[in-house]
């Protein structure tokens, strides 16, 4: 079989070496994360390349680089917690295989799985397994602060976010937030999947970081989400909005029935004024961006 380049700014018998050891694991990693075989191989000899002056395959310091410098990701608490959730073989570095998966989700996660990574990071961040506490949201508050020129009424601004956060987020209304909670709250509108400071690289980045290992054109899987989302809600209230005067008329209506009129105008009113309100406070660059 012809030789075939994967990397053309390696020495060709660097290339067939790597190749020949990456095979069996680049075929098994294209079946479990978002890249095909040649992207897999490519990323293993980038790890391969940013690591073959170290003893080991690549430590925390290692990728705290470069999540920086590739991918534009500066939140080192974060990346911390990413790093220890990721090395799974040795809490001391990041294997090859490891690097791969964490870039298929920073990269290219769907929606309902970045979500739960991004819980996981938080909840790491915060020591607490399973829930973000008020007084978590608090301390990120008072840390972000720290970093931003300081304001006479600062304690206040964080407090204001603080109880911003709790109310549109803790769904349950148990002053901490579940899994559940935030999932509903991405689901409500996507902007709430990085509250508590970036764990994934922009657009842009993402985009050009890409070029240096795919041909295939970026696809922005968070947006693409989002948009349907927004869609079927959109549907959803529009056929609601049609089934409202029926069911305004139908006294006898089962009270059990998703189309309660009562139920219905309040969560069609909620959620209106729930987009409207955060889209506001986006183009303001107020809470949502404050991190």
């Amino acid at each position: 079989m012809p030789y075939s380049p994967i990397n053309k700014c390696l020495p060709a018998t660097v290339d067939i070496r790597l190749q020949h050891r990456y095979s069996d694991v680049g075929t098994e990693l294209s079946r479990t994360t978002h890249f095909n075989k040649i992207e897999v191989l490519r990323l293993l000899q980038m790890h391969y390349l940013l690591t073959k002056n170290n003893t080991k395959p690549m430590d925390k310091l290692n990728f705290i680089q470069f999540m920086d410098i590739f991918l534009g990701v500066r939140n080192v608490d974060a990346v911390d917690k990413i790093y220890l959730l990721c090395s799974e073989t040795n809490k001391e570095y990041l294997t090859g295989p490891e690097f791969v998966k964490v870039l298929s989700m920073v990269l290219k996660g769907t929606l309902p799985d970045l979500i739960n990574f991004c819980f996981e990071v938080y909840t790491e961040m915060m020591r607490s397994p399973k829930y973000i506490k008020k007084e978590d949201v608090l301390l990120m508050a008072r840390r972000n602060s720290m970093k931003m020129c300081k304001l006479v009424n600062m304690e206040e601004y964080d407090q204001s976010f603080v109880d911003f956060v709790m109310t549109e987020v803790d769904k349950d209304r148990d002053n901490r937030i579940s899994l559940e909670d935030y999932r509903k709250a991405v689901h409500e509108n996507v902007a709430w999947l990085q509250f508590l400071g970036q764990i994934l690289p922009d657009y842009s980045k993402k985009e050009t970081f890409m070029r240096l290992f795919t041909d295939r054109p970026y696809v922005n899987n968070i947006e693409a989400t989002a948009a349907a989302m927004t869609r079927k809600n959109r549907e959803s209230i529009a056929k609601i909005s049609l089934l409202k005067p029926t069911i305004s008329q139908a006294e006898n209506f089962p009270s059990s029935t998703s189309f309660s009129s009562n139920s219905t105008c309040l969560v069609v009113n909620h959620d209106m004024a729930h987009v409207t309100k955060n889209n506001q406070l986006i183009s303001d660059g107020h809470y949502l961006t404050l991190f």
